[in-house]
């Protein structure tokens, strides 16, 4: 009776532990299923903070550049409106200031001098140019000559407008030849800078321009001069002068 009662209790603790480990398995892939959907949640909500943190510092940054911006604007336009109020005769300086740097003759820091010719149609050769002062005060007038004040690099420029006279129109060609020449009396000796020849073919050209233009390193005494070797006659107008390089 007993064996019986055994043999039919048997099977039935089986099938108990079969459902058993059925259940256990179920539930072990139910626990990693829901922890695997925790952390994806919690990488997501890192994800958003760190992105959050990465904005409000750009913003902090922004802000940070534009209030720098904004005071120094500020304190800017309080130093100017401080200056004028406190000395208004300097702004005042300030608007004739760059009107008189304008004009060389009211900058003596630097010289600068332009010269004209005073007499055309000259038909004396050999000689240095006569001129009259347009704007600048160191002219020799009896030297004919612009007088370097101060040792330095200086820029000196000679410019003549030629034309043949009615006379010369049968002439085939008339020469002309310009020497710019420097005397001091250190060397008591006059010494050629530079020298320019040209011509007109009185025949097939009515006028032409002559232009010399060089920079020079001159000494303080310098006596510059503009000579005329041929063609003087040929000279309808000319200018020279020389500034502070």
């Amino acid at each position: 009776m007993g064996q019986r009662l055994m043999g039919h209790i048997r099977p039935a603790e089986v099938a108990c532990s079969d459902a058993i480990i059925e259940m256990g398995s179920e539930k072990s892939a139910l626990i990693l299923i829901k922890h695997c959907r925790d952390m994806k949640q919690q990488e997501m909500r890192l994800r958003l903070i760190t992105l959050l943190l990465v904005l409000l510092c750009t913003a902090l940054y922004i802000f940070a550049i534009c209030t720098d911006l904004r005071q120094h604007e500020k304190s800017g336009s309080t130093g100017q409106g401080s200056a004028v109020a406190q000395s208004p005769a300097y702004s005042k300086q300030e608007r004739v200031c760059p009107a008189a740097t304008d004009n060389p003759q009211m900058n003596p820091q630097r010289m600068r001098i332009h010269l004209r010719s005073m007499a055309a149609n000259n038909n004396t050769d050999r000689v240095n140019i006569e001129w009259e002062v347009v704007f600048g005060e160191k002219y020799n007038a009896e030297k004919r000559a612009i007088v370097i004040p101060e040792t330095s690099f200086y820029f000196v420029y000679v410019r003549i407008a030629l034309s043949c006279q009615e006379k010369d129109k049968a002439a085939n060609f008339t020469g002309f030849h310009v020497v710019l020449n420097k005397w001091n009396e250190g060397y008591n000796k006059t010494v050629a800078m530079t020298q320019a020849s040209d011509g007109i073919a009185c025949t097939s050209q009515a006028f032409r321009n002559v232009f010399v233009g060089q920079l020079f390193e001159l000494l303080e005494g310098d006596h510059v001069s503009v000579w005329i070797e041929e063609g003087y006659k040929l000279i309808t107008k000319a200018s020279f002068g020389a500034y502070l390089a």
